[in-house]
C-alpha cells in the first residue's frame, strides 16, 4: 500500500499533473490511499477535490490512533492532521510487518529516521519508477520541466535525480 499526504495528492494530480505516477504504483501491486484526516484537507480545496474524485483511484481508509495522534502532535507542533495521521499509519504498518510506503513531503518527510518508518517524498517516488524502467527519459525531462514551473517545493539537487 502506498498512502499519501496531501500535498502528494496535490502534486501528482494538479501540480505536475503526472496521474500516470499512481497508476504505475497500481500496475506494480500497490493499493493507493489517504487517511480520512487527507481527504478532510482535499475536501477544503474544490479543483483539488474535483481532481481527487477524478481520477477515483484511492481509498479513504480511518486512522484511528488517539495515542499516536496525540504523541506526534505534542512532539512535532508544525506538522497538519494529515501528516500526523500518515506517519501514525506508518507506524501502525510498521508494527505489524506490512508492505507499505507513505508518501509525504515536506519536513514530515524528514522523520522517517526518528520514527523508523518508510518514507518517500513525491520526487523520491519518481524516482524509484524511474530506476526500474518505468518512466522514459523523456518523460523525467518533462517533469523535471513541470517541477520547475510548479510551485511544487523541491531542491534542485534532488530534482536533478530525474534527468542524470
Amino acid at each position: 500500500m502506498k498512502i499519501f499526504d496531501t500535498s502528494s495528492v496535490i502534486c501528482f494530480l494538479r501540480e505536475i499533473r503526472f496521474a500516470k505516477a499512481l497508476d504505475t504504483c497500481i500496475s506494480r501491486g500497490y493499493h493507493l490511499a489517504v487517511t480520512q484526516q487527507v481527504f478532510d484537507e482535499i475536501q477544503r480545496n474544490p479543483d483539488t477535490l474535483r481532481e481527487f474524485t477524478a481520477y477515483g483511484k484511492f481509498n479513504v481508509i480511518p486512522v484511528n490512533d488517539p495515542s499516536c495522534f496525540n504523541q506526534l502532535s505534542k512532539r512535532y507542533p508544525w506538522l497538519h492532521d494529515g501528516e500526523i495521521s500518515v506517519l501514525c499509519f506508518g507506524l501502525q504498518k510498521e508494527r505489524a510487518g506490512s508492505r507499505y510506503i507513505c508518501i509525504i513531503d515536506e519536513r514530515a518527510k524528514n522523520l522517517k529516521d526518528k520514527l523508523h518508518i518508510r518514507i518517500h517524498g513525491s520526487v523520491g517516488l519518481l524516482l524509484w519508477q524511474k530506476d526500474r524502467g518505468d518512466l522514459a527519459p523523456g518523460e523525467c525531462h518533462h517533469l523535471y520541466k513541470m517541477f520547475k514551473q510548479s510551485s511544487f517545493r523541491v531542491t534542485d539537487d534532488i530534482l536533478a535525480g530525474l534527468i542524470t
